[in-house]
């Protein structure tokens, strides 16, 4: 007999199997706080964005990565300086 659950089901075992043969960790869920989004022309909206306290300027595929697990050490993203928006207007 089988001493699993009582209402298994052939798909309840299939992602950790399939996650197991491929040898992927399950992520854990990170908070991605969408600050700001700026629109700019033809270009696709920028998002500022905190990840574990750290501020980052992304993309929409970026921040959908984020959102998705991936650290931004993975995606080698370095930390948002906000002095460097209004660097080159100054003179």
């Amino acid at each position: 007999m089988n001493a699993g659950p009582k209402f298994r089901t052939p798909y309840h075992t299939t992602g950790r199997d399939l996650a197991a043969a491929l040898g992927m960790k399950v992520r854990a869920r990170q908070e991605v706080h969408v600050l700001t989004k700026r629109h700019g022309g033809v270009f696709s909206p920028r998002f500022i964005v905190l990840v574990d306290g750290q501020y980052y300027d992304v993309g929409r595929a970026i921040l959908d990565k984020l959102e998705m697990g991936q650290t931004p050490e993975d995606l080698e993203l370095e930390p948002h300086n906000p002095d460097d928006d209004y660097s080159d207007l100054e003179s």
